[in-house]
């Protein structure tokens, strides 16, 4: 199984059998669709870190980059099942922001494993 056979694995495995951090994120709504115009981006607000997710293909998590990239022991991290699964249930967060805010998420994914403009959103500050 690769990683892109995330479907395939949810409909082989009962929710008992799920990570509880899995079914923790989405009990407290971890993952977070930004959503301006036409454009979305998925992240998965950590605890210490934020997490940017490409559904089904792609999470920035470091378990991500060492366990299914590059040692390929696994066919993906929890945070890509969080999302699958919140996205089905609709039990995520989605947020309209405009091209700048998730601009600046973006960039703050990506520089700083950690997003202070969508903490903020978030909190209502």
């Amino acid at each position: 199984m690769n990683y892109r056979d995330l479907g395939k694995y949810l409909e082989s495995t009962s929710p008992s059998d799920l990570d509880e951090r899995v079914l923790e994120a989405i009990h407290e709504r971890r993952v977070v669709k930004l959503t301006c115009n036409d454009v979305s981006l998925w992240v998965f607000n950590g605890r210490e870190r934020d997490y940017l997710i490409v559904p089904r293909m792609y999470c920035s998590c470091m378990d991500f980059e060492l366990n299914v990239v590059i040692r390929g022991s696994k066919p993906f991290c929890y945070h890509l099942i969080a999302q699958r699964i919140s996205e089905l249930r609709n039990a995520f967060k989605d947020l309209k922001v405009d091209m700048s805010t998730l601009i600046d998420v973006l960039i703050e994914l990506i520089y700083l494993s950690r997003s202070p403009t969508l903490r903020r959103i978030i909190s209502g500050h």
